[in-house]
């Protein structure tokens, strides 16, 4: 029998939005450029899948190059032109797809009332997605990176999303290690969507998500 919550948790990115060519295309580039070699999707992967490991994708850059004589910032700072684009190139954030339709994410809101989403996104790119989206009204919180001092794992996000909602039973649905310890750091139960054999509820993709939700 499955829980009644009066409120859902989502993460951002893999949940939501398809970032396969965006912010991991940025990861694997970014690091490419730096390495100066070819890198594998599979090496991001297994860097992003590193249980416990932050969801911070400029660290997840920077651990993948594992090269203290290359400045933090001159990664971050390639990483943010890639993804956003500039005067000369467009940014890999147009290539950003929803993996739940705005109209099945109205009925997860119709059924459960109260939807959040705790990301690691900075807040500019968080309101970008929401807003390219149209998805404005339909979440109620959307609590990102800038809104804490420490991201997940840590459960700090998960905590400021269940405060400014009043969830009582509430459970969060994200794709990486990092979104399984952050709720059990939060004493709430995660749905994992991917291949590791890790959270409460686990499912190789969102819309199987969407299809035990509704």
């Amino acid at each position: 029998m499955k829980t009644k919550y009066d409120g859902l948790i989502f993460d951002m990115d893999g949940v939501l939005v398809d970032v396969s060519q965006s912010y991991l295309e940025a990861i694997r580039q970014t690091a490419g450029y730096f390495l100066k070699r070819n890198v594998l999707m599979s090496e991001v992967n297994k860097i992003k899948n590193k249980l416990g490991a932050n969801n911070n994708d400029w660290d997840a850059t920077y651990a993948l190059i594992n090269n203290p004589a290359i400045a933090y910032d001159a990664v971050k700072s390639y990483f943010q032109i890639l993804y956003l684009g500039n005067s000369k190139n467009i940014g890999l954030v147009d290539n950003e797809k929803l993996l739940i339709s705005k109209q099945k994410l109205q009925r997860l809101k119709d059924k459960y009332k109260k939807l959040g989403i705790a990301t690691g996104r900075p807040k500019k790119e968080a309101k970008y997605m929401i807003e390219k989206n149209r998805l404005k009204g339909i979440f109620d919180c959307i609590v990102d990176m800038d809104d804490v001092k420490k991201n997940k794992p840590y459960p700090d996000q998960l905590f400021l999303v269940i405060k400014k909602l009043n969830l009582k039973q509430t459970i969060y649905i994200g794709d990486a290690s990092c979104d399984v310890v952050a709720a059990k750091a939060a004493g709430i139960p995660s749905i994992y969507v991917g291949n590791l054999n890790i959270g409460t509820i686990r499912f190789t993709s969102s819309l199987q998500v969407i299809q035990y939700l509704l």
